[in-house]
């Protein structure tokens, strides 16, 4: 495996090697024909190099041709579709940021497409069933219903789900509830026990080495910059945290209990009683049908498949069925509607890559979809907590924009779409949004820290200024803020927070004092803000496209995704390198990188200094 990788690295720098050998020879010979030294034995020397750089590139793209063709996948048989979710789902395939030597190609796959791959999978006749071995999913309770939701449709085509594990995290179990038998190792459990939050509090902390948080923020419920202000959460953050941690528990426990021939009193005592912990008591609360190693679940599915007992049976990962599965695109329908995913943090001013969403991207697509006559209609699909207030603003005016060009908007929710996540999709036509999404967060906050006593008292680092004007030198971290800062600071906040306000009242068609009583930073589920009015529908992204297919008038409609991800060169070639080896197994630690998110959440938090509008803290579900 070291020499496999080693190879790729080399395959990663051979075309630098290439391109260097290709401009040297050129310009040995250029150089040599304008001196005139030496003029024939140059011109054999540079034709000789440049002979030799093309036999390396000749060499290299034969290598990569066999790469290519190594990743043509047919799927045999009798096969089972092995579904494993425990790295992340994106909204839209590959719109993720990972590592440079992250091969593992399965994570990137968006919701949308794996809906769709278990929709083809019902049809495929090479596919006899569904095995779910997943002992935690990496995504939100929204996502993780969309897929239950496809498998219970896929369960229509008589074919068999079956899970295994040798534990279940409690997202895990939400989704492995859909199978038509469950099974445990024998000394595995299930931790299944309700929902919780625990958020650290930085503010002491800070003082200890001399950094004080000058905090401005607009909403009695806009917590997120309490772990910098207080040592504890505050009441009115209590009663809107447990408020919508109940409403996530009554989906949750309505669905296994459904799912599983229970009853919700039932789930509620195992989730007290904490039942899963063991296989023994897990099996006694109906939480699975068998206890059972791997090899004993493995000889239910031989039988079910009509294999031999000395067969292995042929496991097909989600990751190898994309890249086999075959599933045609309407090409020939007239009406068009045009999906764009908005997932990840908002940005001002950042860098345009994958999993974030900037005002320069999402600006260029939106005005490219007003001014394109042949698309009718767009749904933008949210998942986002929020971010920069200023991006938001100037998204939710494309949107507009859209709508003034005569093409309806219809918004739809994944498992957030909170703070700047709401904004950009207030103004739509129709909001559709999951039950289990969080979502409102209507607020605005600014953070700006003093560091004076670090540097004075601490560090011995001191500073001095000249100014014509009281805020010629203005907001800077190394001393105190004045009061006339800390008052335009404060205003600036309140201004953007009234905006925020209007722009919510006129596309709900409220009032501002009627969004004021249901915002102020307060945190919703989607089923609460249809009750409110901040979202129109309970659905998925294909009711959305659905209503806004029919709000444009058209019958027959193709769907056109944005942002277009585009993959590079080698980026492609890894991953097909990746689908048919043990590169495969070389990835970054999940843990790692869900380390690495939260640190980075944390740090703009910190260090962005111009007003936020974002969930107030990072929501994982195990």
């Amino acid at each position: 495996m070291i020499d496999y990788y080693l190879s790729i690295i080399f395959l990663n720098y051979a075309f630098e090697c290439i391109y260097c050998i290709l401009v040297t020879t050129i310009s040995i010979l250029i150089f040599n024909l304008l001196v005139m030294k030496k003029f024939f034995k140059s011109v054999l020397a540079a034709c000789l190099g440049f002979f030799a750089a093309i036999s390396l590139i000749f060499l290299f793209f034969m290598l990569l041709g066999g790469a290519m063709g190594a990743g043509k996948i047919s799927i045999e048989k009798k096969s089972v579709l092995k579904l494993d979710f425990s790295n992340p789902i994106p909204e839209m395939s590959d719109n993720v940021k990972s590592g440079k030597f992250d091969f593992d190609r399965k994570k990137s796959i968006g919701l949308s497409r794996i809906v769709k791959l278990i929709n083809h999978a019902a049809k495929d006749n090479s596919i006899k069933g569904i095995l779910i071995n997943t002992s935690g999913v990496s995504a939100g309770q929204a996502t993780i219903a969309t897929i239950r939701e496809a498998l219970i449709e896929f369960k229509q085509s008589d074919k068999f789900i079956y899970a295994y594990s040798n534990t279940y995290s409690q997202s895990a179990y939400y989704l492995a509830s859909v199978a038509d038998s469950i099974y445990l190792n024998p000394n595995g459990m299930i931790d299944i026990k309700g929902f919780g939050t625990m958020i650290p509090f930085f503010k002491e902390t800070l003082e200890k080495v001399g950094v004080k948080m000058n905090v401005f923020y607009a909403g009695n419920f806009k917590s997120a910059t309490e772990p910098f202000r207080r040592t504890e959460m505050s009441e009115p953050n209590k009663i809107q945290t447990k408020e919508f941690l109940n409403s996530i528990l009554s989906h949750y426990q309505e669905s296994v209990a459904q799912s599983r021939n229970i009853t919700v009193e039932d789930v509620n005592n195992i989730m007290t009683n904490y039942s899963g912990r063991n296989a023994t008591t897990s099996l006694q609360s109906k939480l699975i049908d068998r206890i059972a190693y791997w090899d004993q679940m493995e000889s239910v599915i031989k039988s079910k498949l009509d294999v031999k007992l000395k067969k292995k049976i042929n496991y097909v990962s989600l990751g190898k069925y994309n890249g086999a599965a075959n599933i045609k695109k309407d090409t020939k329908s007239k009406g068009k509607i045009a999906v764009i995913f908005a997932e990840g943090t908002i940005e001002y001013g950042g860098k345009d890559s994958k999993g974030n969403i900037t005002e320069d991207k999402y600006l260029e697509i939106l005005e490219d979809i007003a001014h394109d006559k042949n698309i009718d209609a767009v749904v933008l699909r949210v998942n986002s907590g929020g971010g920069s207030s200023l991006t938001s603003d100037l998204i939710w005016r494309g949107i507009e924009k859209v709508k003034a060009a005569g093409k309806p908007v219809i918004a739809s929710f994944g498992d957030y779409a909170a703070s700047g996540g709401y904004y950009i999709s207030a103004g739509a036509d129709t909001i559709v949004s999951a039950p289990n999404t969080l979502t409102g967060s209507i607020g605005v906050f600014m953070m700006f820290p003093n560091t004076s006593e670090l540097l004075n008292e601490k560090l011995g680092i001191h500073f001095d200024d000249v100014r014509t004007h009281p805020m010629a030198i203005n907001m800077v971290v190394s001393s105190e803020l004045s009061d006339q800062e800390k008052e335009f600071l404060q205003s600036s906040v309140t201004d953007i927070y009234d905006i925020f306000l209007k722009r919510v009242a006129d596309g709900r068609g409220m009032t501002v004092e009627a969004v004021h009583e249901v915002a102020q930073g307060r945190v919703w589920t989607g089923s609460k803000a249809l009750e409110l009015g901040l979202v129109d529908v309970i659905g998925g992204l294909n009711d959305a496209i659905a209503i806004a297919a029919k709000s444009a008038g058209v019958d027959k409609y193709r769907v056109k995704t944005y942002p277009e991800i585009k993959a590079s060169f080698m980026d492609q070639m890894l991953k097909s390198l990746a689908d048919n080896n043990e590169f495969a197994s070389m990835r970054i630690a999940q843990s790692d990188l869900q380390l690495l998110e939260e640190y980075n959440e944390v740090k703009n938090l910190i260090t962005d200094r111009s007003p936020q509008s974002r969930l107030p803290y990072i929501m994982k579900f195990d």
